[in-house]
């Protein structure tokens, strides 16, 4: 054990031996000059905390440039009323097809043989006549017809209406419409459009125009139009009635240029007498006049009756197709300036 101890302190004692020998052997040390180093001293310390980092501010809006006040104009120059200029309408565009040109009538109308009616009583401004249409003479109501006549100053205006009614509405369907208007001179009608609506095809649809500066008629469908020369006195299919009761009592036989629409003909009237129908109104006396056709081998015809009492109305007429089938008319209703005139056991006179 003391073995172990002794030769650490041996070799501590000779190194200690050793430093002073060197230090006393060396002349050019001098222990005046040596100094320690003084210890090297470490400090620690906490950095200061960052500052708070400040969120970035939008750039400034770019202030509005403000725009210099215009100088008032003075009251005098403001106008009080603003005119406004339209624009031109644009020209009507022109039908690259030609009209067609007026042809000569058949014959010339010769001037119609009747009184003025200046010298009649006064006609009524507004009449309403409802038929009763019958097929021939057998009796079976087909439907009804209704007239209405209107006077405006010095122009009338005339409608037709047939409805077939009952078990015949299931083959004759929809309305058969005429419609005339035009003026009133001294010598009764003189009519400037007409219309005939058959059914609801517009293909059964026919027109008349009367242009009486030029003396021509425009008539037709519009897929085929005529153009003919006409003269005073010439009617439409509708207002003929009303021109024959206008000009009434006749004497002599009339004789008229006649449109339908679909044609254009001459047709002569020919006064056959008094007649007393007995009608839905009672007894009623009549002057019957019938219309001359020129074909021989034509079944067409028109008899006409008017009442000589009631303004020389027509209170039956009677038409005969082409086909030869009699569709005649018998008065049911008169109304006369609105007021309903009632069914007389005796004819009345007014």
């Amino acid at each position: 054990m003391r073995s172990r101890t002794a030769k650490p302190l041996l070799y501590a004692l000779l190194l200690s031996l050793f430093i002073h020998l060197v230090f006393l052997l060396s002349p050019n040390i001098e222990l005046s000059d040596w100094a320690p180093t003084p210890p090297l001293t470490v400090e620690i310390q906490t950095p200061p905390p960052a500052p708070p980092v400040a969120a970035p501010r939008p750039p400034p809006r770019p202030k509005p440039h403000k725009l210099a006040p215009l100088p008032a104009a003075p009251i005098a120059a403001i106008p009080e009323t603003i005119e406004t200029n339209p624009e031109p309408a644009p020209e009507p565009i022109s039908d690259p097809t030609p009209p067609p040109q007026p042809v000569p009538a058949p014959e010339p109308t010769p001037p119609v043989a009747q009184a003025s009616i200046t010298t009649r009583q006064a006609f009524p401004t507004r009449i309403e006549i409802v038929y009763t249409v019958h097929r021939g003479d057998q009796g079976i109501k087909l439907g009804t017809t209704i007239h209405k006549w209107h006077i405006g100053g010095a122009q009338y205006l005339l409608t037709s209406t047939t409805e077939a009614s009952g078990l015949f509405a299931l083959f004759y369907s929809g309305r058969y419409v005429m419609t005339s208007k035009g003026n009133i001179t001294p010598n009764g009608l003189q009519p400037t459009s007409f219309w005939i609506q058959r059914g609801q095809s517009a293909d059964r649809t026919e027109f008349a125009e009367f242009n009486w500066d030029s003396k021509t008629l425009d008539y037709g469908k519009s897929s085929e139009r005529h153009n003919v020369s006409i003269s005073d006195g010439a009617q439409d299919q509708l207002s003929v009635f009303y021109q024959i009761a206008l000009t009434a009592p006749h004497t002599s036989g009339l004789r008229f240029a006649l449109t339908t629409g679909r044609k254009f003909n001459q047709y002569t009237y020919q006064v056959i007498g008094e007649e007393t129908l007995d009608t839905a109104l009672g007894k009623i006396k009549t002057q019957n006049l019938s219309r001359v056709t020129a074909k021989i081998d034509s079944n067409e015809g028109t008899d006409i009756w008017l009442a000589i009492n009631y303004h020389y109305l027509p209170v039956r007429f009677r038409l005969a197709t082409r086909g030869g089938e009699v569709l005649d008319h018998w008065i049911k209703e008169l109304r006369v300036e609105g007021k309903n005139i009632e069914p007389q056991s005796e004819e009345v006179a007014q």
